[in-house]
């Protein structure tokens, strides 16, 4: 029985260039009338999201930065916020150092737009790219100790795949959650993100479900990237959409889209 969905936006609702699907938005609109809760999960921090998700888009609840943070939808009201404290957020800038990272440090919940960043100065297009998108909010890190919070670290490796970049800082930083997601800006490039222990979209998933008294069985969910896999295997039933890695196709139902994954059941 679905009494909950959690969909991923950028690639899953939401592809790059074009707006919402008419079909998506009449379905959400649909469960919600249903008294099915429903959620957007997104890497996307909260200005961006909100840059793309109207105040009267038919969600409950916004899932952001990958499950730092939780946004009651309808009140707009921070409901949930994870931090890294300075000596963890120290231990993941040295590290990322270590490894010749280029990467971005950005502040606490909800200033996550302000950050400062590291540049190794070898050839990275989409971290130039991701830079002066948001180059009004950014301040360069003079490399030293690092003694304030953050919501989270943000490296971006270029081409390729960086799954050894990825699971060494994972073996580096057991304490810290260390996900891994493909840039939604040239869909090549890996982006690796550290956040504090426990920030996930299954972990956020999750805490809506407690708050509504939902089993996860009861639980949808819809993705397409490295970083909505904990999610689809927390979900009672789970869905990619075409544009997902081999692997994650092969695990899981593969669909067009949310309204026809809807539609066939």
């Amino acid at each position: 029985m679905l009494q909950m969905l959690v969909c991923d936006l950028d690639g899953t609702l939401l592809m790059s260039g074009e707006p919402f699907d008419p079909r998506d938005v009449h379905a959400m609109h649909e469960l919600g009338e249903k008294g099915a809760v429903r959620a957007i999960a997104t890497g996307r921090a909260l200005a961006t999201a909100k840059k793309v998700i109207t105040a009267e888009f038919p969600i409950d609840y916004l899932i952001f930065s990958s499950g730092a943070g939780i946004l009651d939808w309808r009140s707009q009201e921070l409901l949930v916020s994870h931090t890294l404290q300075p000596d963890d957020a120290e231990r993941a800038v040295q590290t990322f150092l270590a490894h010749e990272l280029d990467f971005m440090i950005h502040a606490p919940i909800p200033g996550q737009h302000i950050f400062h960043f590291h540049r190794t100065g070898n050839a990275n297009p989409d971290f130039e790219r991701r830079l002066a998108r948001y180059a009004a909010d950014g301040r360069v890190f003079e490399q030293g100790a690092w003694r304030n919070p953050a919501s989270q670290l943000l490296a971006v490796c270029p081409g390729g795949d960086p799954a050894e970049p990825f699971e060494t800082l994972r073996r580096e930083l057991p304490d810290l959650s260390v996900i891994r997601a493909t840039s939604p800006l040239d869909g090549r490039s890996m982006w690796i993100e550290a956040f504090s222990a426990g920030v996930s979209k299954s972990q956020a998933a999750a805490w809506i479900a407690r708050t509504c008294d939902i089993s996860s069985e009861n639980a949808w969910a819809i993705g397409n990237d490295y970083n909505d896999w904990d999610l689809l295997r927390w979900a009672g039933s789970a869905a990619v959409v075409t544009n997902a890695p081999e692997a994650m196709r092969a695990e899981f139902t593969t669909v067009s889209s949310l309204n026809e994954w809807l539609g066939s059941h």
